[in-house]
C-alpha cells in the first residue's frame, strides 16, 4: 500500500450542537461528549501538528453507508476475536478493523506503516497521538469514517492510547451503538493511567442514553450515577457532571435533587448550563429557590 500526504486539518472548528429526535432530555446527551461542545458552545483543539509529518496509508474514504458489524461481544470488556470479514467490507472504516482476522498483504500493508512512522515520529506513542488528533479533527468536521480509519491507525501504533477507544466511542454513541459506545468508553478508562473525569461524564451520558431508552430498567441510570460521582469527586467544580447528574435525578423522579444539582452546577459556571434540562426540570417541579420561572 502506497503511503502519501493527508490533507492538512490546521484550522478552529466551531462545533454547533443540533437537537433532534427524542426532545430536550435526549437530545442533551450530546453536549458533554469530546467531539462537541463541553457546555454550550466550544471550539475542537487543532493538531497543531507540522505538515512535513502528515503520512497518512492511501485508502479513500466511502461515502457509503458501512454495514457495522459486531465489534464487541457479550463480556464488559472491548474483545479482539479471530473473524473473516463479509466480503466488500473495507476493515480500515470499522472501529478496531472490527476484531476481524487480515489477510497476508493486511499485514505487511500494517508493518510498512508502522515502519513509515518510526522514521516520521520520535517515538510510536507520539505518532499515535497524532493520528488519535486527526480522529477527531474528522469527527469535528462529520467525516465519521475517515475518523475511524485514524483512530484505528493510532490503535495501530499504540493500543494504549486513551483518546482510540474514547473517539471511537463517540463515533458510535453518535452512530446509536449504545453497547459498543458503552464498551469502547469503559475500555478507554480501564487503559487511563490516571482518572479521566470528563470521560467519565461521556460514559455516563452515554448510560443516561440507554436508561431513556429502557424506562423499566434501573441499571443504566445507577452506572451513570456512578460514574458521575466518581467524577465530582475528582473535579467538583466540573459544571457538565452536574448537569448529566441532574438529568439522572430527573429520570429516577428525584427532583429535589435534580434541583440541587442543577443549581450547584449553575452557581459554578453559568455558560456550562444545559438549558434544555432546565427547561425539563421546569415541566416537572417548580424551582425550590425561586430562581429559574
Amino acid at each position: 500500500m502506497l503511503l502519501i500526504k493527508d490533507k492538512a486539518l490546521v484550522k478552529n472548528i466551531v462545533i454547533v450542537v443540533l437537537c433532534t429526535g427524542l426532545g430536550a432530555m435526549v437530545n442533551a446527551q450530546q453536549i458533554v461528549l469530546k467531539s462537541q461542545a463541553i457546555g454550550n458552545n466550544s471550539i475542537v483543539k487543532t493538531t497543531g501538528i507540522s505538515a512535513e509529518k502528515k503520512t497518512l496509508q492511501a485508502a479513500s474514504t466511502p461515502k457509503q453507508k458501512l454495514e457495522s458489524p459486531t465489534l464487541i461481544e457479550e463480556s464488559a470488556e472491548v474483545v479482539i476475536v479471530n473473524k473473516t470479514a463479509p466480503v466488500g467490507l473495507d476493515i480500515n472504516f470499522v472501529p478496531l478493523f472490527g476484531g476481524y482476522s487480515k489477510s497476508e498483504s493486511q499485514q505487511i500493508d500494517d508493518q510498512l506503516f508502522i515502519s513509515d512512522c518510526d522514521k516520521q515520529f520520535k517515538s510510536r506513542a507520539e505518532g499515535s497521538e497524532f493520528f488519535s488528533k486527526m480522529g477527531w479533527d474528522y469527527l469535528a468536521e462529520g467525516d465519521k469514517n475517515t475518523a475511524i480509519h485514524r483512530f484505528n491507525l493510532s490503535w495501530l501504533l499504540s493500543p494504549d492510547n486513551v483518546d482510540v477507544y474514547w473517539g471511537l466511542g463517540v463515533i458510535e454513541f453518535q452512530s446509536a451503538n449504545f453497547p459498543n459506545a458503552i464498551k469502547l468508553m469503559t475500555k478507554g478508562l480501564e487503559t487511563s493511567k490516571e482518572p479521566n473525569y470528563v470521560l467519565m461524564v461521556d460514559l455516563a451520558t452515554v448510560y443516561i442514553k440507554t436508561a431513556l431508552n429502557n424506562p423499566n430498567s434501573l441499571i443504566e441510570s445507577a452506572n451513570a450515577r456512578d460514574l458521575l460521582s466518581k467524577s465530582l469527586e475528582i473535579q467538583p467544580k466540573y459544571t457538565p457532571a452536574y448537569m448529566q447528574l441532574t438529568l439522572v435525578n430527573i429520570i429516577e423522579n428525584k427532583l429535589d435533587d435534580a434541583w440541587e444539582s442543577f443549581h450547584k452546577g449553575y452557581e459554578l459556571n453559568t455558560k456550562e448550563v444545559n438549558y434544555e434540562i432546565l427547561g425539563e426540570l421546569l415541566k416537572r417541579k417548580a424551582d425550590p429557590k425561586g430562581v429559574f420561572k
